[in-house]
C-alpha cells in the first residue's frame, strides 16, 4: 500500500514556487533531504505573483474566465500571458533541446489551446459554471508539477513521478463554500495509482520523489473540482492523512505561527508550538498561516505539522501537534510563564453584533433554535454568540456584509412578537472587531480572562459583548473597529511582557556604554526567564 512507506510529505505555497529560480530552490532542499534517506512527497500550488509576474497565475486564470463570462475576448491575451510565463521558466530549467522541455512546452501549448476554445464557446452564451471555472484554474497547479518533475529528472532524481490529484482525491462539495474528503474511496483510489505506477516504473536508479498537484480534486461523479479558495494547505494535510505521513511541513514565506498580526504588534513573535486545537483557534480567528480546515487531516492521524519559511531556513518555525507542553501553575504572572498558556491572539475586523431582545424570549423552549435556524437558512455564517443567563437577550456576531440580510431576516422570522411587543429589539452595531486570546489550558489557569480584561481596561477599550466555551481554548471579545490596534498590543503586552519592563536610555555609547549594552544583549533572555525583568533600550545619544 501507497500508506506504508513511511512518507514525509511537503507542500510548498505559491510564493514558493512563483518561478524557476524559486523552483530550483524548492528542488535543492528536495535533494538534500531525499540524500538523508527520506521518502519525500511534495505537494505544488500554481505559481505566485513575483516583481516579474505581479499577478498569481491562478487569479489570471479566474480573470480568463470572468472576461470570457463578460464576452470580452481579451482572455486570449491572458492565455497567452500565462504560456509565455511558462514556457520561459521551462526553458530556464530544462536543457535545450531536451526532450523534456519539448514535451512539457508541447503539453503545455495543447492545454492553453483547448482553454482557448472551451473559453470562445463561453463568449457565445455569455455564462460559466462553477465546475468549468474550476476546470480552469486547476491548470496551474498541473503545469506547476509538470515542470517541477521534468526538472527535477535532471538533476539527479530521475525516478521523479507526477500525481493529478484528480486521479485520487475525491471530495463532496458541501454548505459555506467548503468541502469532505471521502477518505475511504480517496484510498482506494490512491492504491490503484500506486500499483499502476509501479508497474510502469523503470530500472532506473535515484531518489523517486512524488510531485503531487495542489488544490484540485475530483467530486463522486468524476467532474473537476477545487478545495476552494485558501485550501491549497488543505490538500497537504489530506494528502498526509491518505500516506499516513510521519510529518507534514507547510513551507510558506512567514517564520511561522506568530503570537499576534506582527504588522499591528511590533513585539509578536513566531511561536515554536501549538496544539491542533490552538492552531485552529488562531487560523478561525484570523491568522493566516494555516487554513482553519487544514489541521483537521493531520488531527484524525495524529501526523504532527511543521511551518518553515524557504526564505529563512535558519528560522524555527512552528510545530502543530496534539501534545501539550505546558505545566499548569496557578499563580502564574506575566512573561514566560503565560506564554505556555496564552498562546497568541487574533483578530477578525468589519464584524456587525446583532442583538434580539426582549421578554418574550424568556423561558420560552427554542428560540434559540428559531433564531440560529433562521440566519442558517439566509446562508449567514456566525462568527461568536453571546447569551445572559436570564434569556432576555441573545447577541451574535456576523461579518458586516452580512448584517443587513440577518437583520430582515430575523425580523421577517420573529414579525409576530415585534408587533405585539414581545421583542422589543432587533438590530445590529457596525464597525466592530471580535479579539479571540487562544491557549489550550486556559481553563486551568486562574486569572486568565481577569488580565485579559484589565488589559483592555487599562487601555480604554470597551468590551460591547464577549463569550468563553467550557473547553476554554479561547477567550472572545467583541470590540469597537476603532480600538482593534490598541487592544491587541495591550492584551499581547499583558501576556508576553515580563513583571517588570525596565527603559533605559544611554548617554555616552563609548567604551562602558558599548559593555553595557554587551550585557544587557548577553543576560536579557536570563533576565526575562529568571527575573521576569524586561530591559529595552528606548534612547541612546553621545555626551556632547
Amino acid at each position: 500500500r501507497a500508506g506504508d512507506q513511511n512518507w514525509t510529505v511537503w507542500k510548498f505555497g505559491g510564493t514558493c514556487v512563483a518561478g524557476p529560480e524559486r523552483l530550483k530552490k524548492v528542488a535543492e532542499l528536495m535533494k538534500e533531504e531525499m540524500e538523508k534517506g527520506t521518502k519525500l512527497c511534495v505537494v505544488l500550488s500554481a505559481q505566485g505573483k513575483t516583481s516579474e509576474n505581479p499577478v498569481k497565475v491562478t487569479d489570471q486564470l479566474l480573470n480568463a474566465v470572468a472576461k470570457a463570462s463578460k464576452k470580452d475576448r481579451s482572455f486570449v491575451e491572458d492565455l497567452g500571458r500565462i504560456e509565455a510565463r511558462h514556457v520561459q521558466a521551462a526553458r530556464e530549467m530544462l536543457p535545450e533541446n531536451d526532450r523534456l522541455l519539448e514535451e512539457y512546452v508541447q503539453i503545455l501549448q495543447e492545454d492553453i489551446k483547448n482553454l482557448t476554445a472551451m473559453l470562445k464557446a463561453i463568449t457565445i452564451v455569455g455564462v460559466s459554471s462553477e465546475n468549468f471555472s474550476d476546470f480552469v484554474i486547476g491548470h496551474g497547479e498541473l503545469w506547476n508539477a509538470r515542470l517541477m518533475t521534468a526538472y527535477l529528472k535532471t538533476v539527479g532524481m530521475s525516478g521523479a513521478s507526477m500525481m493529478d490529484a484528480r486521479d485520487v482525491l475525491v471530495v463532496e462539495p458541501s454548505e459555506q463554500d467548503t468541502v469532505e474528503v471521502d477518505y475511504e474511496t480517496s484510498l482506494k483510489n490512491l492504491d490503484v495509482w500506486h500499483e499502476k505506477q509501479q508497474s510502469q516504473s523503470s530500472s532506473e536508479s535515484g531518489p523517486c520523489p512524488l510531485v503531487v498537484t495542489g488544490f484540485i480534486a475530483r467530486q463522486p461523479d468524476g467532474v473537476a473540482t477545487t478545495l476552494r479558495r485558501n485550501g491549497s494547505d488543505y490538500s497537504g494535510t489530506i494528502l498526509g492523512a491518505l500516506l499516513q505521513a510521519s510529518s507534514i511541513t507547510i513551507w510558506t514565506d512567514v517564520d511561522g505561527v506568530y503570537s499576534a498580526d506582527p504588522r499591528a504588534v511590533s513585539d509578536a513573535e513566531p511561536l515554536q508550538h501549538l496544539t491542533y486545537n490552538e492552531a485552529w483557534e488562531m487560523s478561525y480567528f484570523g491568522a493566516n498561516v494555516l487554513h482553519p480546515r487544514s489541521t483537521l487531516p493531520a488531527m484524525r492521524f495524529n501526523i504532527p505539522i511543521k511551518i518553515k519559511n524557504i526564505f529563512n531556513l535558519g528560522a524555527e518555525g512552528t510545530t502543530v501537534d496534539g501534545f501539550s507542553t505546558v505545566e499548569v501553575n496557578a499563580s502564574l504572572g506575566r512573561g514566560s510563564r503565560w506564554k505556555n498558556v496564552v498562546k497568541g491572539f487574533a483578530a477578525i475586523e468589519n464584524c456587525s453584533v446583532v442583538n434580539i431582545e426582549g421578554t418574550g424570549m424568556v423561558g420560552v423552549p427554542g428560540t434559540a433554535s428559531r433564531i440560529f435556524s433562521c440566519i442558517r437558512d439566509a446562508g449567514i455564517n456566525v462568527i461568536m454568540i453571546s447569551q445572559g443567563s436570564s434569556e432576555h437577550s441573545v447577541c451574535f456576531a456576523v461579518k458586516s456584509v452580512d448584517a443587513e440580510s440577518a437583520l430582515a431576516a430575523l425580523r421577517y422570522e420573529f414579525r409576530e412578537f415585534i408587533e405585539s411587543g414581545l421583542l422589543s429589539n432587533v438590530d445590529s452595531v457596525d464597525g466592530c472587531t471580535i479579539l479571540a486570546a487562544v491557549g489550550s489550558h486556559l481553563v486551568d489557569s486562574v486569572g486568565a480572562s481577569a488580565r485579559m480584561f484589565s488589559a483592555l481596561a487599562q487601555a480604554g477599550v470597551s468590551i460591547l459583548a464577549t463569550a468563553q466555551g467550557c473547553s476554554e481554548h479561547n477567550i472572545t471579545v467583541v470590540i469597537d473597529d476603532d480600538d482593534a490596534e490598541a487592544a491587541l498590543g495591550a492584551v499581547h503586552s499583558a501576556f508576553y511582557l515580563s513583571d517588570t519592563t525596565v527603559a533605559v536610555g544611554l548617554v555616552g555609547p563609548g567604551l562602558v556604554g558599548k559593555v553595557l549594552l554587551e550585557q544587557f544583549n548577553t543576560h536579557l533572555d536570563t533576565l526575562r526567564e529568571e527575573r521576569h525583568i524586561d530591559i529595552r533600550t528606548f534612547g541612546i545619544a553621545t555626551s556632547k
